[in-house]
């Protein structure tokens, strides 16, 4: 059995019981998934409490940072961003360090939600795929983009997934758990 940490910022703050429960039941060996995200945090608050929820010792550690470090009332500029995110993946030497690599904003003339771009999002999301490796990210816009094809909304407000969303996601996240 795995246990498996969630850390970061509301994206997988959002991990409600039902998508614990639904990624828990689609990993191979059997999981234990512990949510130690929430809503706003930066990688800034992420190092901060990088020993303290090390101590956990999990198998796999989820990371997920970035839309708020690139929010301009929140902005952690993009070698401050590295530095967090090295320091957090390094609190972890046993894990396997996985990537939630944050979704495109629905942006309204060209701005997101709290003055967020997408232009701006990638070069955080480009950061953290760089440091846990492309192969052991998320593509969050590539899952997710069959859905916009078709029509379906993705978001719900913005920026936080749909239920639908957090299903295709969470399905991509567990073959990667099962790769790890």
């Amino acid at each position: 059995m795995k246990t498996i940490v969630l850390f970061g910022d509301s994206m997988l703050g959002r991990f409600t019981k039902s998508r614990i429960d639904h990624l828990e039941g689609e990993t191979v060996t059997g999981a234990v998934v512990i949510n130690c995200a929430a809503g706003g945090w930066t990688s800034r608050d992420g190092a901060r409490r990088a020993e303290a929820v090390a101590r956990i010792a999990p198998d796999v550690v989820v990371l997920s940072f970035g839309a708020n470090d690139c929010a301009p009332e929140r902005l952690v500029d993009l070698d401050s961003f590295g530095a967090y995110l090295r320091a957090i993946a390094g609190a972890f030497p046993r894990a396997t360090v996985l990537g939630f690599l944050p979704p495109s904003v629905v942006e309204q003339d060209g701005v997101g939600p709290r003055g967020r771009t997408n232009a701006v999002l990638a070069s955080y999301r480009d950061v953290l795929r760089d440091i846990v490796s492309a192969d052991r990210a998320v593509e969050t816009d590539a899952v997710l983009a069959p859905l916009a094809a078709s029509g379906v909304p993705t978001h719900v407000d913005g920026i936080h997934l749909t239920d639908e969303a957090y299903r295709l996601v969470i399905t991509a996240l567990a073959e990667l758990v099962n790769a790890s």
